[in-house]
């Protein structure tokens, strides 16, 4: 068996780890949903507070203008009643004016009303949405936590393996490296397998018994028909 065969397969060993740790890494929850999450409570409280900061000084307007209102027709009322008025005329006009001014205020207080229950509501949706932000917030924290924690333990072992490869890599021919990483780049990161039996462990087809017999042998070089890979023998493994 080739010596050189037996390192090039254990660069294709580092290979398939750092290629399976990256996945994971790339799997692992950083917490955008949840941040997205939070982002879209963010905007939803944003409107919120400016429709209840609206309401809130619709508020203050009509009750002060209810206010207003209220005294002008006490006024009007109280010349009405008090007497000092005698004039048919102007009697039938303040008495009119006391009575579109009642309207006027009736009307108010019913907006009045509206509001106020606009605002409790309004109120009410704030907190539920502060809290739930609450909530993802302390999620975002322990995913974050989390994702640094096993983060860290697989960009470490990431490290390992790259060590490893290019200290095996470099007992590697040139030709050969470049041979095997050309065949990978094309085979879903498998440029090399270690044939045990009868068929090729990369694509499960069976190999001519020829080649067979020749890596049995010994020769290097060969690679399947079928997928392309550069094959080699080897007991008691893939």
């Amino acid at each position: 068996m080739s010596e050189e065969l037996v390192t090039l397969h254990r660069v294709q060993q580092a290979d398939t780890e750092i290629a399976r740790h990256v996945e994971a890494l790339s799997e692992l929850d950083t917490g955008a949903e949840i941040s997205s999450e939070m982002a879209a409570i963010e905007a939803e409280l944003s409107d919120l507070r400016k429709k209840l900061e609206e309401a809130e000084n619709e508020n203050l307007d009509r009750e002060l203008e209810a206010k207003t209102l209220e005294e002008k027709r006490k006024r009007f009322q109280d010349q009405l009643y008090s007497g000092s008025v005698r004039n048919p005329r102007q009697l039938t006009d303040l008495h009119q004016e006391v009575e579109m001014l009642g309207r006027e205020v009736r009307k108010i207080e019913d907006r009045v009303l509206d509001l106020m229950e606009a605002i409790e509501s309004l109120r009410a949706e704030i907190a539920s949405r502060e809290g739930r932000l609450g909530e993802a917030t302390t999620q975002l924290e322990a995913v974050r936590s989390e994702y640094e924690r096993k983060g860290a333990r697989l960009k470490e072992r990431v490290e390992e393996l790259q060590s490893q490869r290019r200290e095996d890599a470099a007992h590697v021919g040139a030709r050969l490296l470049k041979r095997y990483e050309q065949v990978r780049g094309r085979s879903g990161n498998l440029g090399l397998v270690r044939v045990t039996g009868g068929n090729c462990p990369g694509c499960m087809i069976d190999l001519p018994q020829e080649t067979v017999k020749a890596l049995r042998a010994g020769r290097a070089g060969l690679t399947c028909d079928s997928c392309g890979r550069l094959l080699f023998w080897g007991e008691g493994g893939q």
